[in-house]
């Protein structure tokens, strides 16, 4: 069956490849700030908190790309749902 809502498609697939770009910036600033911190502006501790900030960002734009994914599922279910029941 096609897509009925194509843009909230569009968002969810814009969500999660948002997510797995945060996710490797977040490693990828994480290993350049271990490589080369260490100054005293920026101490190697804050490659932690640039892992910590990559892994919430994959983390709440995933979450956002599956809830959207939950609400097409629920508006499928439903329709199929009243569906069934007009046919009674």
């Amino acid at each position: 069956m096609a897509e009925k809502y194509k843009t909230l498609g569009l968002l969810r697939k814009t969500f999660k490849v948002l997510a797995f770009v945060a996710g490797g910036a977040g490693i990828i600033f994480f290993v350049i700030i271990l490589i080369a911190g260490g100054t005293p502006e920026t101490p190697r501790a804050t490659s932690l908190l640039a892992l910590a900030l990559g892994v919430i960002y994959f983390i709440l734009l995933y979450t956002v790309s599956e809830v959207l994914l939950l609400f097409s599922d629920i508006e499928e279910n439903t329709r199929k749902t009243r569906e069934l029941l007009e046919r009674k």
